[in-house]
Protein backbone atom coordinates (compact mmCIF):
# COMPACT_ATOMS: atom_id res chain seq x y z
CA UNK A 1 0.00 0.00 0.00
CA UNK A 2 1.28 3.49 -0.78
CA UNK A 3 2.49 5.80 1.96
CA UNK A 4 -0.33 8.36 1.65
CA UNK A 5 -3.11 5.86 2.38
CA UNK A 6 -1.09 3.97 5.00
CA UNK A 7 -0.58 7.18 6.95
CA UNK A 8 -4.23 8.19 6.65
CA UNK A 9 -5.48 4.86 7.99
CA UNK A 10 -2.78 4.71 10.67
CA UNK A 11 -3.81 8.15 11.94
CA UNK A 12 -7.36 6.99 12.71
CA UNK A 13 -8.05 6.63 16.40
CA UNK A 14 -9.29 3.26 17.59
CA UNK A 15 -12.86 2.60 18.63
CA UNK A 16 -14.00 4.36 21.80
CA UNK A 17 -14.62 2.33 24.95
CA UNK A 18 -18.36 2.77 24.38
CA UNK A 19 -18.19 1.28 20.86
CA UNK A 20 -15.94 -1.55 22.03
CA UNK A 21 -18.40 -2.46 24.78
CA UNK A 22 -21.31 -2.59 22.34
CA UNK A 23 -19.28 -4.70 19.90
CA UNK A 24 -18.38 -7.04 22.75
CA UNK A 25 -22.08 -7.35 23.58
CA UNK A 26 -22.86 -8.27 19.98
CA UNK A 27 -20.09 -10.86 19.96
CA UNK A 28 -21.16 -12.28 23.34
CA UNK A 29 -24.72 -12.71 22.05
CA UNK A 30 -26.17 -10.41 24.70
CA UNK A 31 -29.96 -10.17 24.47
CA UNK A 32 -31.42 -7.80 21.90
CA UNK A 33 -33.22 -5.92 24.67
CA UNK A 34 -30.00 -5.06 26.46
CA UNK A 35 -28.24 -4.20 23.21
CA UNK A 36 -31.06 -1.80 22.36
CA UNK A 37 -30.60 -0.15 25.76
CA UNK A 38 -26.84 0.15 25.27
CA UNK A 39 -27.12 1.67 21.80
CA UNK A 40 -29.92 4.06 22.72
CA UNK A 41 -27.63 5.90 25.15
CA UNK A 42 -25.68 7.25 22.14
CA UNK A 43 -28.33 9.40 20.47
CA UNK A 44 -26.52 10.09 17.17
CA UNK A 45 -25.54 6.44 16.74
CA UNK A 46 -29.06 5.25 17.53
CA UNK A 47 -30.54 7.75 15.07
CA UNK A 48 -28.27 6.56 12.25
CA UNK A 49 -29.12 2.92 12.90
CA UNK A 50 -32.83 3.73 12.90
CA UNK A 51 -32.39 5.68 9.64
CA UNK A 52 -30.94 2.52 8.07
CA UNK A 53 -33.75 0.42 9.50
CA UNK A 54 -36.40 2.80 8.18
CA UNK A 55 -34.83 2.92 4.73
CA UNK A 56 -34.76 -0.86 4.69
CA UNK A 57 -38.43 -0.95 5.54
CA UNK A 58 -39.11 1.24 2.52
CA UNK A 59 -37.57 -1.54 0.41
CA UNK A 60 -39.12 -4.48 2.29
CA UNK A 61 -42.46 -4.59 4.06
CA UNK A 62 -42.29 -4.89 7.84
CA UNK A 63 -44.56 -7.93 7.55
CA UNK A 64 -42.11 -9.57 5.17
CA UNK A 65 -39.17 -8.88 7.46
CA UNK A 66 -41.03 -10.24 10.44
CA UNK A 67 -41.89 -13.39 8.49
CA UNK A 68 -38.22 -13.88 7.54
CA UNK A 69 -37.07 -13.71 11.15
CA UNK A 70 -40.05 -15.23 12.98
CA UNK A 71 -38.84 -18.83 13.07
CA UNK A 72 -35.23 -17.95 13.90
CA UNK A 73 -36.35 -15.60 16.68
CA UNK A 74 -38.64 -18.18 18.23
CA UNK A 75 -35.89 -20.80 18.11
CA UNK A 76 -33.47 -18.41 19.79
CA UNK A 77 -35.95 -17.64 22.56
CA UNK A 78 -36.61 -21.35 23.12
CA UNK A 79 -32.89 -22.05 23.42
CA UNK A 80 -32.30 -19.17 25.80
CA UNK A 81 -35.50 -19.63 27.79
CA UNK A 82 -36.27 -16.00 27.11
CA UNK A 83 -39.34 -14.24 28.40
CA UNK A 84 -41.78 -12.51 26.04
CA UNK A 85 -40.35 -9.34 24.52
CA UNK A 86 -42.61 -6.95 26.44
CA UNK A 87 -41.61 -8.42 29.81
CA UNK A 88 -37.91 -8.55 28.94
CA UNK A 89 -37.95 -4.94 27.80
CA UNK A 90 -39.76 -3.84 30.94
CA UNK A 91 -37.28 -5.65 33.20
CA UNK A 92 -34.31 -4.15 31.38
CA UNK A 93 -35.86 -0.68 31.47
CA UNK A 94 -36.54 -1.02 35.21
CA UNK A 95 -32.93 -2.00 35.88
CA UNK A 96 -31.65 0.87 33.75
CA UNK A 97 -33.96 3.30 35.55
CA UNK A 98 -32.82 2.13 38.99
CA UNK A 99 -29.14 2.35 38.13
CA UNK A 100 -28.97 5.54 36.11
CA UNK A 101 -32.06 7.78 36.49
CA UNK A 102 -32.80 10.36 39.16
CA UNK A 103 -36.34 10.70 40.40
CA UNK A 104 -37.10 13.47 37.89
CA UNK A 105 -35.69 11.42 35.03
CA UNK A 106 -37.61 8.23 35.80
CA UNK A 107 -40.69 9.41 34.01
CA UNK A 108 -39.00 9.10 30.62
CA UNK A 109 -38.00 5.48 31.17
CA UNK A 110 -41.59 4.62 32.09
CA UNK A 111 -42.38 4.87 28.38
CA UNK A 112 -40.83 1.45 28.02
CA UNK A 113 -43.72 -0.14 29.87
CA UNK A 114 -46.58 1.47 27.97
CA UNK A 115 -48.49 0.19 24.96
CA UNK A 116 -49.38 -3.32 23.79
CA UNK A 117 -47.34 -3.17 20.57
CA UNK A 118 -44.01 -1.70 19.62
CA UNK A 119 -43.94 1.11 17.09
CA UNK A 120 -41.12 3.01 15.42
CA UNK A 121 -41.36 6.75 15.95
CA UNK A 122 -38.56 8.71 14.37
CA UNK A 123 -38.15 12.47 14.00
CA UNK A 124 -34.81 12.88 12.24
CA UNK A 125 -35.82 12.29 8.62
CA UNK A 126 -36.00 15.67 6.94
CA UNK A 127 -37.78 14.25 3.94
CA UNK A 128 -40.93 13.48 5.89
CA UNK A 129 -41.27 10.03 4.35
CA UNK A 130 -44.06 7.88 5.71
CA UNK A 131 -43.58 4.11 5.71
CA UNK A 132 -46.34 1.98 7.19
CA UNK A 133 -48.19 -1.31 7.34
CA UNK A 134 -50.58 -2.83 9.83
CA UNK A 135 -47.78 -3.81 12.23
CA UNK A 136 -45.52 -0.84 11.68
CA UNK A 137 -46.15 2.89 12.02
CA UNK A 138 -43.63 5.54 11.12
CA UNK A 139 -44.28 9.19 10.36
CA UNK A 140 -41.33 11.47 11.09
CA UNK A 141 -43.40 14.64 10.88
CA UNK A 142 -45.74 13.33 13.59
CA UNK A 143 -43.13 11.73 15.84
CA UNK A 144 -43.58 14.29 18.58
CA UNK A 145 -47.33 13.71 18.76
CA UNK A 146 -46.80 9.94 19.01
CA UNK A 147 -44.96 10.23 22.30
CA UNK A 148 -47.92 9.25 24.48
CA UNK A 149 -49.39 12.65 25.38
CA UNK A 150 -51.10 11.17 28.44
CA UNK A 151 -47.81 10.56 30.23
CA UNK A 152 -46.57 12.77 32.98
CA UNK A 153 -44.12 14.70 30.82
CA UNK A 154 -47.00 16.75 29.50
CA UNK A 155 -47.68 18.18 32.93
CA UNK A 156 -44.03 19.02 33.48
CA UNK A 157 -43.77 20.73 30.12
CA UNK A 158 -46.95 22.68 30.82
CA UNK A 159 -45.45 23.90 34.10
CA UNK A 160 -42.38 25.06 32.20
CA UNK A 161 -44.54 27.21 29.96
CA UNK A 162 -46.37 29.01 32.80
CA UNK A 163 -45.33 32.52 33.64
CA UNK A 164 -44.87 33.77 37.24
CA UNK A 165 -48.15 34.49 39.02
CA UNK A 166 -46.61 36.60 41.76
CA UNK A 167 -43.46 38.65 41.95
CA UNK A 168 -40.09 37.32 43.01
CA UNK A 169 -40.00 39.95 45.76
CA UNK A 170 -43.18 38.63 47.30
CA UNK A 171 -41.79 35.11 47.11
CA UNK A 172 -38.65 36.18 48.96
CA UNK A 173 -40.79 37.88 51.61
CA UNK A 174 -42.43 34.55 52.31
CA UNK A 175 -39.08 32.79 52.45
CA UNK A 176 -39.64 30.93 49.19
CA UNK A 177 -37.35 30.33 46.24
CA UNK A 178 -37.76 33.13 43.62
CA UNK A 179 -40.03 32.30 40.69
CA UNK A 180 -37.16 32.70 38.21
CA UNK A 181 -35.10 30.11 40.07
CA UNK A 182 -38.11 27.79 40.22
CA UNK A 183 -38.63 28.18 36.49
CA UNK A 184 -34.99 27.42 35.77
CA UNK A 185 -35.19 24.33 37.93
CA UNK A 186 -38.41 23.23 36.22
CA UNK A 187 -36.88 23.77 32.79
CA UNK A 188 -33.86 21.68 33.72
CA UNK A 189 -36.12 18.92 35.01
CA UNK A 190 -38.22 19.14 31.85
CA UNK A 191 -35.09 18.83 29.72
CA UNK A 192 -33.87 15.81 31.64
CA UNK A 193 -37.28 14.17 31.52
CA UNK A 194 -37.59 14.82 27.78
CA UNK A 195 -34.09 13.43 27.18
CA UNK A 196 -34.91 10.29 29.11
CA UNK A 197 -38.22 10.01 27.27
CA UNK A 198 -36.42 10.26 23.92
CA UNK A 199 -33.91 7.62 25.01
CA UNK A 200 -36.67 5.26 26.09
CA UNK A 201 -38.43 5.80 22.78
CA UNK A 202 -35.22 5.03 20.87
CA UNK A 203 -34.87 1.86 22.96
CA UNK A 204 -38.33 0.72 21.91
CA UNK A 205 -37.62 1.51 18.27
CA UNK A 206 -34.29 -0.32 18.35
CA UNK A 207 -35.88 -3.34 19.99
CA UNK A 208 -38.48 -3.39 17.23
CA UNK A 209 -35.68 -3.20 14.65
CA UNK A 210 -33.93 -6.16 16.30
CA UNK A 211 -37.20 -8.11 16.02
CA UNK A 212 -37.56 -7.35 12.33
CA UNK A 213 -33.97 -7.67 11.14
CA UNK A 214 -32.24 -10.01 13.56
CA UNK A 215 -28.99 -9.83 15.50
CA UNK A 216 -26.42 -9.96 12.68
CA UNK A 217 -28.19 -7.43 10.46
CA UNK A 218 -28.37 -5.00 13.37
CA UNK A 219 -24.66 -5.54 13.95
CA UNK A 220 -24.11 -4.58 10.29
CA UNK A 221 -26.21 -1.42 10.77
CA UNK A 222 -24.27 -0.60 13.94
CA UNK A 223 -20.86 -0.93 12.28
CA UNK A 224 -21.98 1.08 9.27
CA UNK A 225 -23.22 3.87 11.56
CA UNK A 226 -19.88 3.88 13.40
CA UNK A 227 -17.73 4.12 10.24
CA UNK A 228 -20.10 6.60 8.59
CA UNK A 229 -19.79 8.93 11.58
CA UNK A 230 -16.04 8.43 11.76
CA UNK A 231 -15.20 8.91 8.06
CA UNK A 232 -18.12 11.11 6.90
CA UNK A 233 -17.67 9.88 3.31
CA UNK A 234 -18.15 12.35 0.49
CA UNK A 235 -16.55 10.88 -2.62
CA UNK A 236 -15.92 13.95 -4.75
CA UNK A 237 -13.80 12.20 -7.38
CA UNK A 238 -16.50 9.56 -7.81
CA UNK A 239 -19.26 12.21 -7.62
CA UNK A 240 -21.00 10.17 -4.95
CA UNK A 241 -22.10 12.01 -1.83
CA UNK A 242 -22.61 10.57 1.65
CA UNK A 243 -26.32 9.95 1.22
CA UNK A 244 -25.84 8.16 -2.09
CA UNK A 245 -23.09 5.96 -0.68
CA UNK A 246 -25.38 4.99 2.19
CA UNK A 247 -28.15 4.05 -0.23
CA UNK A 248 -25.84 1.94 -2.39
CA UNK A 249 -24.29 0.16 0.60
CA UNK A 250 -27.66 -0.55 2.18
CA UNK A 251 -29.29 -1.71 -1.04
CA UNK A 252 -26.50 -4.24 -1.57
CA UNK A 253 -26.79 -5.32 2.05
CA UNK A 254 -30.55 -5.86 1.70
CA UNK A 255 -29.96 -8.02 -1.35
CA UNK A 256 -27.56 -10.20 0.64
CA UNK A 257 -29.92 -10.21 3.63
CA UNK A 258 -32.61 -11.79 1.48
CA UNK A 259 -30.32 -13.96 -0.66
CA UNK A 260 -28.50 -15.83 2.11
CA UNK A 261 -31.79 -17.32 3.31
CA UNK A 262 -31.24 -19.86 0.52
CA UNK A 263 -27.71 -20.65 1.74
CA UNK A 264 -27.80 -21.40 5.49
CA UNK A 265 -24.17 -22.57 5.37
CA UNK A 266 -23.07 -18.96 4.74
CA UNK A 267 -22.47 -17.17 8.04
CA UNK A 268 -24.61 -14.08 8.51
CA UNK A 269 -21.55 -12.04 9.43
CA UNK A 270 -21.30 -11.49 5.66
CA UNK A 271 -24.00 -8.83 6.14
CA UNK A 272 -21.49 -6.57 7.88
CA UNK A 273 -18.88 -7.07 5.17
CA UNK A 274 -21.20 -6.32 2.28
CA UNK A 275 -22.42 -3.04 3.77
CA UNK A 276 -18.96 -1.78 4.80
CA UNK A 277 -16.75 -2.53 1.81
CA UNK A 278 -17.27 0.83 0.08
CA UNK A 279 -15.55 2.75 2.89
CA UNK A 280 -12.17 1.92 1.37
CA UNK A 281 -13.00 4.40 -1.39
CA UNK A 282 -12.78 7.28 1.08
CA UNK A 283 -8.98 7.11 1.10
CA UNK A 284 -8.61 6.60 -2.65
CA UNK A 285 -10.89 9.59 -3.22
CA UNK A 286 -8.84 11.72 -0.85
CA UNK A 287 -5.61 10.86 -2.64
CA UNK A 288 -7.09 11.44 -6.10
CA UNK A 289 -8.37 14.87 -5.06
CA UNK A 290 -5.07 15.75 -3.37
CA UNK A 291 -3.29 14.94 -6.64
CA UNK A 292 -5.65 17.21 -8.59
CA UNK A 293 -6.90 14.32 -10.75
CA UNK A 294 -10.55 14.21 -9.72
CA UNK A 295 -11.96 15.08 -13.15
CA UNK A 296 -9.69 12.66 -15.00
CA UNK A 297 -10.46 9.93 -12.48
CA UNK A 298 -14.23 10.35 -12.75
CA UNK A 299 -14.28 10.10 -16.53
CA UNK A 300 -12.16 6.95 -16.33
CA UNK A 301 -14.27 5.21 -13.69
CA UNK A 302 -17.85 6.25 -14.46
CA UNK A 303 -18.27 3.53 -17.10
CA UNK A 304 -17.26 0.73 -14.73
CA UNK A 305 -19.66 -2.19 -14.34
CA UNK A 306 -17.78 -5.20 -12.98
CA UNK A 307 -15.91 -4.91 -9.67
CA UNK A 308 -12.70 -5.52 -11.60
CA UNK A 309 -13.45 -2.52 -13.82
CA UNK A 310 -13.41 -0.26 -10.78
CA UNK A 311 -10.24 -1.91 -9.51
CA UNK A 312 -8.44 -1.40 -12.81
CA UNK A 313 -8.98 2.36 -12.56
CA UNK A 314 -8.32 2.54 -8.84
CA UNK A 315 -5.12 0.50 -9.13
CA UNK A 316 -3.30 3.62 -10.27
CA UNK A 317 -3.60 4.71 -6.66
CA UNK A 318 -4.20 1.35 -5.00
CA UNK A 319 -6.80 -1.40 -5.15
CA UNK A 320 -9.83 -0.52 -3.04
CA UNK A 321 -9.96 -4.08 -1.72
CA UNK A 322 -6.47 -3.83 -0.20
CA UNK A 323 -7.33 -0.39 1.21
CA UNK A 324 -10.51 -1.77 2.79
CA UNK A 325 -8.53 -4.73 4.13
CA UNK A 326 -6.06 -2.36 5.80
CA UNK A 327 -8.87 -0.19 7.19
CA UNK A 328 -10.80 -3.00 8.87
CA UNK A 329 -7.66 -4.79 10.03
CA UNK A 330 -6.65 -1.51 11.71
CA UNK A 331 -9.81 -1.78 13.83
CA UNK A 332 -9.41 -5.48 14.56
CA UNK A 333 -12.28 -6.58 12.28
CA UNK A 334 -10.34 -9.46 10.74
CA UNK A 335 -13.24 -11.31 9.11
CA UNK A 336 -14.46 -8.16 7.37
CA UNK A 337 -10.87 -7.36 6.33
CA UNK A 338 -10.53 -10.80 4.72
CA UNK A 339 -13.90 -10.49 3.01
CA UNK A 340 -12.88 -7.15 1.52
CA UNK A 341 -9.57 -8.52 0.30
CA UNK A 342 -11.03 -11.48 -1.60
CA UNK A 343 -14.39 -10.04 -2.64
CA UNK A 344 -13.01 -9.23 -6.10
CA UNK A 345 -11.02 -12.41 -6.57
CA UNK A 346 -12.76 -15.44 -5.03
CA UNK A 347 -10.56 -17.79 -7.05
CA UNK A 348 -7.52 -16.56 -5.11
CA UNK A 349 -9.17 -17.25 -1.75
CA UNK A 350 -8.90 -20.38 0.41
CA UNK A 351 -11.23 -23.01 -0.99
CA UNK A 352 -13.40 -23.36 2.13
CA UNK A 353 -14.47 -19.70 1.89
CA UNK A 354 -14.74 -19.40 -1.88
CA UNK A 355 -18.57 -19.39 -1.91
CA UNK A 356 -18.69 -16.55 0.60
CA UNK A 357 -16.33 -14.36 -1.43
CA UNK A 358 -18.15 -15.24 -4.65
CA UNK A 359 -21.44 -14.05 -3.13
CA UNK A 360 -19.79 -10.76 -2.22
CA UNK A 361 -18.50 -10.31 -5.76
CA UNK A 362 -21.93 -11.06 -7.23
CA UNK A 363 -23.66 -8.62 -4.89
CA UNK A 364 -21.09 -5.93 -5.77
CA UNK A 365 -21.78 -6.55 -9.45
CA UNK A 366 -25.56 -6.36 -9.12
CA UNK A 367 -25.36 -3.17 -7.05
CA UNK A 368 -22.42 -0.81 -7.49
CA UNK A 369 -22.10 2.93 -7.10
CA UNK A 370 -23.28 3.64 -10.67
CA UNK A 371 -25.52 0.66 -11.49
CA UNK A 372 -28.29 -0.57 -9.18
CA UNK A 373 -30.17 -3.60 -10.47
CA UNK A 374 -30.26 -2.28 -14.02
CA UNK A 375 -30.36 -4.63 -17.00
CA UNK A 376 -26.62 -4.61 -17.54
CA UNK A 377 -25.63 -5.20 -13.93
CA UNK A 378 -28.19 -7.99 -13.51
CA UNK A 379 -27.06 -9.76 -16.70
CA UNK A 380 -23.48 -9.65 -15.47
CA UNK A 381 -24.51 -10.91 -12.04
CA UNK A 382 -26.42 -13.81 -13.61
CA UNK A 383 -23.31 -14.78 -15.58
CA UNK A 384 -21.30 -14.82 -12.38
CA UNK A 385 -23.93 -17.00 -10.71
CA UNK A 386 -23.37 -19.61 -13.41
CA UNK A 387 -19.60 -19.26 -13.17
CA UNK A 388 -19.55 -19.88 -9.41
CA UNK A 389 -22.29 -22.53 -9.36
CA UNK A 390 -25.15 -20.64 -7.69
CA UNK A 391 -28.81 -21.02 -8.56
CA UNK A 392 -30.16 -18.08 -10.52
CA UNK A 393 -33.67 -18.65 -9.19
CA UNK A 394 -32.67 -18.00 -5.57
CA UNK A 395 -30.85 -14.80 -6.53
CA UNK A 396 -33.74 -13.51 -8.63
CA UNK A 397 -36.18 -14.32 -5.86
CA UNK A 398 -34.07 -12.30 -3.42
CA UNK A 399 -33.86 -9.41 -5.85
CA UNK A 400 -37.63 -9.57 -6.37
CA UNK A 401 -38.23 -8.98 -2.66
CA UNK A 402 -36.61 -5.56 -2.90
CA UNK A 403 -38.47 -2.63 -4.39
CA UNK A 404 -36.20 -0.39 -6.45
Amino acid sequence: MNKFITQKIGALAGFSDEILKILASFDADVSDVRLALQISKNASLADKILDLAFYGLSKFSAEGLARQNFIATDERRDLQGAEPIECGLQDAANEWRQNECTSSEQEGADLAGQGGSLKFNHSNDANGVNYSDENFKFNPSQAASDRLPQNQHAAARADCALGPSISAQAERAHGREPIQAQQQKQEQECGRAQEQGDTALKTLNLQRAFELYGHEQMRAFFLFAVFDEMLKPDLQAYRIDREKLTQVSLLRNLLMFSWIKSYPQIEQSILSSVILVEFGRVFIDEQVCAAGKAEEFYHAIKGSIFPQDFTDVEMEFRSRESVSHALFAHFGLEQIAQDALYSNAPDDAPFENKSRYAMLKIAKTAVNIYHHFDELSIDNALNLLVEFGFEQEAFLEAKGEISI
